[in-house]
């Protein structure tokens, strides 16, 4: 079985490729617990709930036209849905390759952080909006 390395991944916010522009990536799939506990049982019962799936990514930070401030600061201030694209590979979708997309709302936005001569860099975290976040294999 092949392990993964992440040298390549691909993603998009709102229509723009930002794989040059991050440098970390994560996908949380995440589902409300509710508890169904009664007197009928001996121990704790769930079932699963709404869905609260996001991404969180790692932007190096760029002020250019059509880059990382100018595309995320838009969707911030207007508070408006986009989509989130993100795959392992920039390649085609596939089985080996799957793609992972949510549409979005940006509730929280740094745009600036950084230490003396470090590289300038937000963290952003893009919960989905209704039906979470889907897997795509073709």
């Amino acid at each position: 079985m092949a392990k993964v390395v992440l040298k390549d991944c691909y993603i998009e916010v709102n229509g723009v490729d930002f794989s040059s522009h991050t440098s970390s990536v994560e996908i949380q799939l995440t589902k409300d617990e509710v508890e169904t506990t009664n007197f009928g049982g001996a121990g704790r019962e769930r079932v699963a709930g709404l869905k609260d799936d996001s991404f969180t990514i790692n932007f190096q930070q760029d002020y250019d036209a059509s880059s990382v401030d100018d595309t995320l600061y838009p969707l911030w201030d207007g508070e408006v849905e986009f989509q989130v694209v993100v795959r392992p590979r920039s390649t085609a979708v596939s089985s080996s390759n799957p793609e992972y997309e949510g549409t979005c709302i940006l509730l929280e936005y740094q745009p600036l952080s950084g230490d003396v001569g470090s590289l300038s860099e937000t963290s952003v975290t893009f919960p989905s909006q209704r039906q979470g976040i889907s897997r795509s294999t073709s």
